[in-house]
């Protein structure tokens, strides 16, 4: 943050309210956080406990303040806060050297928590925000990245990246691709014909579709002049091709088998 004092201006009137009140150094670790979500996330807080349950009256109340006995437990925590209508309950955990604090939106089901060590962070319970908390400035940057923005604007980024997403996925480039995309612009394809497939050259392609731009490969061609009735079907030869006059009509005899001189084939 830019300016540390600027982002703590309020948290004096606050601290004022509740100084009294804190005995321990995980209350100020909770203080912290409804500091964070109501001056600068203008979220009320509405109560005490766990209900889920928004009553129609609630919607328009809520407070900056801390509500009475909001630390009069020894290890839990319970606030119930409300931002747009929507009802979110915040949750503090004492277990052994550390505290479990999780913020829940009601309607999404949503959670976030973080877990934080008292000892380590807090080292005084009275004084000002940097003599208590030397680290609150990264402190109040954590809950708002690790508690905050993951149940409530998590929402919307969330939204906006799959937008991005729909709208540029057929401009990435495909790091699995070889060669050219399947259908670059200005290349046209015939109806019918199919783009050769990951810009492999069209070696054989003539075997498997006698049609291809590359020619009818391996097999013989059609007959260029078609005999009676219009096109024949297309057979293998057991001879030489007629159109390349190599012997069209060869000798049967013209290979005697090995040792014969005479004429044996009649």
């Amino acid at each position: 943050m830019s300016n540390p004092g600027d982002y703590f201006y309020g948290w004096n009137l606050l601290y004022k309210t509740i100084e009294k009140d804190i005995n321990k150094k995980d209350d100020l670790l909770i203080a912290l956080v409804h500091f964070v979500l109501t001056k600068h996330s203008q979220f009320r807080c509405i109560g005490l406990g766990e209900n889920k349950t928004l009553a129609e009256e609630e919607e328009s109340s809520g407070s900056e303040l801390l509500p009475d006995n909001w630390n009069a437990d020894e290890h839990n925590y319970a606030l119930r806060y409300i931002y747009d209508k929507l009802l979110y309950i915040l949750l503090g955990l004492r277990t052994e050297g550390s505290i479990i604090i999780t913020l829940l939106n009601v309607k999404t089901r949503k959670v976030s928590n973080i877990c934080l060590s008292p000892d380590e962070l807090v080292s005084d319970i009275r004084g000002s925000i940097t003599k208590m908390i030397p680290s609150a400035s990264q402190l109040t940057d954590r809950y708002r990245r690790e508690l905050l923005e993951p149940v409530y604007q998590g929402q919307n980024k969330s939204t906006t990246t799959q937008t991005n997403t729909t709208s540029t996925t057929t401009d990435r480039p495909d790091p699995l691709r070889i060669g050219m995309p399947l259908h670059p612009l200005g290349q046209y394809h015939p109806a019918g014909v199919e783009p050769r497939p990951f810009g492999f050259p069209e070696v054989g392609r003539g075997d498997l579709d006698p049609f291809a731009r590359g020619g009818h490969g391996n097999l013989l061609p059609f007959p260029s002049h078609p005999g009676p009735g219009g096109m024949q079907p297309r057979f293998d030869p057991f001879g030489p091709l007629p159109d390349r006059n190599i012997r069209p009509h060869p000798n049967p005899d013209h290979l005697p088998p090995p040792g014969f001189g005479g004429d044996y084939f009649m």
